[in-house]
């Protein structure tokens, strides 16, 4: 049986209604609605960032003209409202009309980067490439509104004011002329790219280095349209660069400088990843803060040029988590229709086929935990009326759960996690026996994140299940839809194949979590971005010893620790340190690290170094956000130029893991760590 999540790329679905079928309005909402609503969105270049499978292309696609019209053409359509309504907010349909003419040009096509091989000056090399790009941009405009059945004769090119003499030279006000111009350019600026050896200057085709810019000449394209008084209506004609990121760094910018003017009347968007970017620029996250090469003369970037981000760093990380979680959710439902082993079933959401009941855990398990928590009351020197007290608490705070109860196993765990807690907090307990009765300096507190931590400790320990549920998926995904794509599509199948055996679809907590772990391990594995190996030794390094901090007695980092924290001020030199900041650029290029700047904990502001989903799964980290452990620009580079052993390590339940697992308060000092303290709630619960 074809299982849909296995085609993760957008652009494989050729037919309109398939893809239109499986997507979501979500990130249309999420990213762009708030620049479309003000019109932003088609005045300025906007560029819009993000690692692979974050979903640019997808954007681009649903802007095209002929996505915009097969929505319009199924308007009833129940399964089309949401993204009409998406479009709408965004003010590329209005009242039901399309107001935007938008095509998609692919950067990868290796003609656009041969340009800038050829030994022609900059500023020829430059202006090849944007009549390329215009001659091209003008025939997708075209192929858009053919395949939406609009007759290119009846279109009419509407010029900017001062640009009416400039409207023979690119074709004429017909689009149809427009076309035959643009092929007649395009013909031979491809006779110059297939060329074996570059022509001389001199000998460039006159077509390839006359004057041609229809970019800055058109305003508006006019159009039949039959649903209106008048019969006609005006488009404002978008341009969208993919994968601008496989263009020459240098060939880049001078299109970037090219498509910033003001003049240009045209839309445009460039969509890509972070490999073309320094250092600087992409640890900053910020264009703003951007130093270097991007500060060019003439346009001003802060009023000409707007970046979306498609990373969850810089916005609202618990309401961004949540929103991903929706979409995650509605895109599982879509692509699950598409499978008639769940369709015929009614079996199309995601909820209904992943367990989230507490795992069991076994009986010999619980009788050793049970001597454990009664070996560390002994250690701890816990009176038998604080043991009692204590589980009082933990008592009523099962209470308050969504079912009342709590497992055995958790109950026993958190305890031992309060008497270890209790122990820190009267020091001098030891003088006086465990007869008597101490309070501590801090009063005890049973919190969420405690619980979560105690769930850890039963996986290191036990390998008790801790990665299970719906949310759990999504969150493990890094809020990138590919990667979300590419754990469901293992959890599907094991569904599909319970199914066709004879036995029920929903996924045990048990295999939700081998599942899960195995498929990260593989995916990390699989890594083969630029400075790959670089970036999974450094991530390997860092989750040692986030897993070493999410294991102390006391859980004083409460639900672990799955990122490293560098002082604001220690941060700054590390974007000039190579090779140290173009690993952490390629890291957090393609999702094994999130960057997290001016973070507020303790009074001080840091930058977190958030290992990735994958990672987390893979070793056996918390997905909750911002326990983190103290670290320097020193030791990150140390990890990173040291042969690390890290395997071993990491396997959870070897002899040598839990006999290093118990020394962990020898190993890490108090200043190591960024404590809770149970007073201050620094974990995002979401």
């Amino acid at each position: 049986m074809e299982n849909p999540f296995l085609k993760r790329a957008t652009e494989r679905v050729r037919d309109d209604e398939a893809f239109l079928a499986i997507v979501t309005p979500q990130p249309v909402t999420t990213f762009l609605k708030q620049y479309g609503e003000t019109g932003e969105l088609y005045e300025p270049l906007v560029v819009v960032r993000g690692a692979p499978g974050s979903g640019k292309t997808t954007l681009a696609r649903v802007f095209q003209y002929r996505s915009i019209a097969t929505l319009l053409r199924n308007r009833t359509h129940t399964g089309y409202k949401q993204m009409l309504s998406a479009l709408a907010d965004c003010n590329a349909v209005v009242d039901g009309v399309p107001r935007v003419l938008a095509c998609r040009l692919p950067m990868e096509a290796n003609y656009y980067r041969d340009l800038w091989e050829f030994p022609y000056p900059e500023e020829l090399k430059t202006n090849l490439l944007t009549s390329m790009v215009q001659a091209r941009a003008v025939l997708a405009w075209a192929r858009e509104l053919d395949l939406a059945g609009v007759p290119l004769t009846h279109t009419v090119i509407r010029p900017r004011e001062d640009a009416e003499a400039a409207l023979d030279v690119i074709g004429g006000e017909s689009l149809a002329r427009l076309r035959d111009r643009a092929r007649e350019v395009e013909r031979a600026l491809y006779e110059v790219v297939s060329a074996l050896v570059a022509p001389p200057v001199a000998e460039l085709p006159a077509a390839a280095t006359a004057a041609y810019r229809p970019l800055d000449v058109i305003e508006e394209i006019s159009i039949p349209f039959d649903d209106v008084e008048g019969g006609r209506i005006s488009l404002k004609p978008l341009v969208i660069l993919d994968d601008v990121h496989a263009l020459h760094p240098a060939q880049f910018l001078g299109l970037q400088r090219w498509m910033m003017r003001r003049e240009l009347r045209v839309a445009r968007w460039m969509l890509m990843r972070l490999d073309i970017l320094t250092p600087p620029e992409v640890l900053a996250m910020r264009s703003d803060d951007a130093p270097g090469r991007n500060e060019l003369p003439g346009p001003g970037r802060r009023r000409d040029l707007i970046t979306i981000w498609l990373q969850s760093s810089l916005q609202d990380r618990t309401r961004n988590r949540t929103g991903f979680r929706t979409m995650a959710k509605e895109m599982a439902e879509r692509y699950l229709r598409q499978m008639p082993v769940f369709r015929s079933r009614e079996l199309t959401q995601l909820d209904r086929l992943l367990a989230t009941a507490e795992p069991p855990f076994g009986k010999s398990h619980l009788r050793e935990l049970q001597r454990n928590v009664d070996a560390a009351q002994k250690k701890c020197h816990i009176a038998p009326t604080r043991r009692i007290a204590l589980e009082t608490q933990i008592d009523a705070y099962a209470r308050k759960t969504r079912d009342g109860t709590m497992p055995a196993e958790v109950r026993l765990a958190t305890l031992r996690i309060l008497m270890h807690r209790y122990q820190k907090r009267v020091p001098q307990a030891s003088l006086f026996g465990p007869e008597v009765d101490l309070e501590p300096s801090k009063p005890l507190k049973v919190k969420p994140d405690v619980i979560h931590g105690a769930r850890l400790h039963l996986m290191y320990e036990y390998g008790r299940p801790y990665y299970f549920g719906a949310d759990t998926l999504c969150d493990a995904s890094s809020e990138n839809a590919e990667q979300f794509l590419h754990l469901a599509a293992q959890l599907v199948d094991q569904s599909a194949t319970q199914l066709t055996r004879g036995r029920g679809a929903m996924v045990s907590a048990a295999d939700q979590h081998e599942v899960l772990q195995k498929r990260a391990r593989d995916l990390v594995t699989q890594w083969s971005f630029p400075h790959s190996d670089r970036v999974r030794r450094l991530t390997d390094a860092m989750a040692v010893r986030c897993r070493a901090a999410s294991h102390v007695r006391n859980a004083r980092l409460g639900a672990g620790a799955n990122a490293f924290g560098i002082l604001m001020r220690d941060f700054e030199p590390l974007t000039r340190k190579e090779p140290l900041a173009r690993v952490l650029q390629f890291g957090i290029a393609y999702n094994a690290i999130t960057l997290v700047p001016n973070y507020l904990c303790q009074d001080e502001y840091w930058c977190l170094l958030e290992l990735g989903g994958l990672v987390c799964l893979s070793k056996g980290l918390t997905l909750k956000r911002g326990g983190f452990v103290r670290s320097s620009v020193e030791e990150l580079d140390r990890m990173l130029s040291e042969s690390l052993v890290v395997a071993g390590a990491l396997e959870g339940d070897s002899g040598e893991t839990k006999e290093a697992n118990a020394n962990l308060d020898d190993i890490f000092v108090q200043d190591d760590v960024i404590e809770d303290d149970d007073e201050t709630d620094e974990l995002e619960d979401s």
